[in-house]
């Protein structure tokens, strides 16, 4: 059974004797949740001064790298030793082998009263290890022993990795993220996930059933492998009509700026509604011209919110954005989104007059911002698959799902449509937990059937654009 030994984040211990346990034992409940997900079980765990103790059934060294509140965590073997001359010769005999013929450093940490110091323990173990290397090299060493001494007890590292920091998940309640998807927005959550809050995701759909199935695979990656201790939930929020109602409404300079306002109310009304603490978005200042602090100081005042904003990435640029996203596993993700809500790309207004912007809001038709209130839908991310995410935009799709089964519904196969079945040669009860995608020469058959199918509980979805779009997505 692998045990490890967990250096916590430095602010843990700094906190108040009433209010460090409840970040102890956060970070432990986080970890099981970790573990669990990698179906392991952690066995046993005790928090030793400013460290954490564990033993699983199996290896979960690398997703304690990514457990915020974590500083770093090594696996380790331990020993109850009697005196120093025992501590020693224990660890030369389970030392001995790794440091043959090379380049070495003793490193030691000691906490307790001994008769003895740090460097007594190491110069010790350097002694007994000397004469099987090829010397001492305190600056670059090829193999470094790295033992923790506590009390009668030893800590010897054979692997270690380094974590993220922070605060562990849940001690700093929950926010909402405005979630595009692509790298802003993902980079924007892990940020505030780091500082001890459980993020969801808010996505408005846009009209584009690609940018809501991509961000939500972004979201899924997000959630399984960085926030640990809840069920993150991804919220679906249709915005297609006020995206409408904004281009019959706005005048163009304004329109990107209207539609950043309108976002913010309708999140503003469901972080009340659901009693988020705080709304997150990805803005980072300057990045665009709706993100000019004219523009974002316009913006509040305005719209009045009740919730607060956070913008984690207000000082970064975009490259320190990709940067970070690299970093963290989501680049790959990411640079699959792309952006759908540039409604007015060119000529945005960037010092934005709050009374215009009111103006233009109070033009709208305020039934519209109620009905994608109501199409909210909520779905648990580490359970969803991004197919169902795309089943709730409709039975239209301009994009082929990865691990789709294609179902050419023509009664003439030609051009023939590469990996596709005829639906004539298909049996349905064999896909039934498969997802369809039917296609014909205009995409007008394949939507009926498409919506016949569903009506017998099937996931169908018509190609829009029908065999031209398929051809040209291959």
């Amino acid at each position: 059974m692998p045990e490890y030994l967990i250096t916590v984040a430095g602010e843990i211990p700094l906190r108040s004797k009433r209010t460090r346990p409840k970040f102890y034992r956060r970070l432990i409940d986080n970890i099981r949740d970790m573990a669990e997900r990698s179906n392991a079980r952690v066995l046993n765990s005790r928090i030793i001064e400013a460290k954490i103790w564990l033993t699983t059934d199996r290896d979960i060294l690398t997703g304690l790298s990514r457990v915020f509140g974590i500083h770093r965590a090594g696996v380790v073997i331990t020993y109850n030793f009697r005196d120093l001359d025992d501590l020693a010769e224990w660890v030369f005999k389970n030392t001995k082998s790794s440091i043959e013929g090379k380049k070495f450093a003793v490193r030691v940490k000691r906490s307790g009263k001994h008769t003895f110091t740090s460097l007594d323990v190491a110069r010790r173990i350097g002694e007994l290890l000397k004469p099987y290397s090829s010397g001492v090299d305190l600056e670059n060493p090829e193999v470094l022993v790295e033992l923790e001494v506590r009390g009668l007890t030893a800590y010897l590292y054979t692997s270690t990795v380094s974590g993220p920091g922070g605060l562990p998940i849940g001690v700093e309640g929950k926010a909402l993220v405005l979630f595009s998807g692509g790298f802003d927005s993902p980079v924007a959550a892990w940020f505030i996930a780091k500082r001890g809050v459980e993020v969801d995701f808010l996505h408005y759909y846009l009209g584009s059933t690609l940018s809501s199935y991509y961000a939500f695979t972004v979201a899924k990656k997000l959630a399984s492998e960085w926030l640990y201790g809840y069920r993150p939930s991804f919220i679906l929020v249709d915005f297609t009509d006020v995206i409408s109602e904004i281009t019959r409404r706005v005048e163009w300079s304004y329109r990107q700026v209207v539609l950043r306002a309108l976002m913010y109310i309708i999140a503003d009304k469901i972080a009340e509604k659901l009693n988020y603490n705080a709304i997150v978005t990805g803005e980072s200042l300057g990045q665009a011209s709706s993100q000019t602090l004219k523009n974002l100081s316009a913006i509040e005042k305005a719209v009045k919110l009740k919730t607060s904003i956070l913008r984690p990435l207000l000082g970064l640029d975009k490259e320190e954005i990709i940067d970070i996203s690299r970093r963290i596993g989501l680049y790959e993700y990411s640079s699959k989104v792309f952006e759908a809500c540039a409604i007015a790309p060119t000529r945005v207004v960037t010092a934005a007059n709050p009374e215009e912007i009111t103006r233009y809001i109070n033009s709208v038709d305020l039934s519209l911002i109620e009905k994608s209130i109501n199409s909210l839908r909520i779905y648990d991310v580490l359970s969803t698959s991004p197919d169902d995410i795309v089943s709730a935009s409709g039975i239209e799709i301009d994009f082929i799902p990865e691990n789709a089964v294609l179902v050419d519904v023509r009664s003439n196969r030609s051009p023939p449509i590469p990996n596709s079945i005829a639906l004539r040669d298909i049996d349905l009860e064999k896909f039934k937990d498969k997802t369809l995608v039917l296609i014909c020469e205009t995409g007008n058959v394949s939507y009926i059937m498409a919506k016949e199918l569903r009506e017998m509980g099937y996931r169908a979805f018509s190609l829009k654009g029908g065999v031209k779009t398929c051809l040209r997505n291959k």
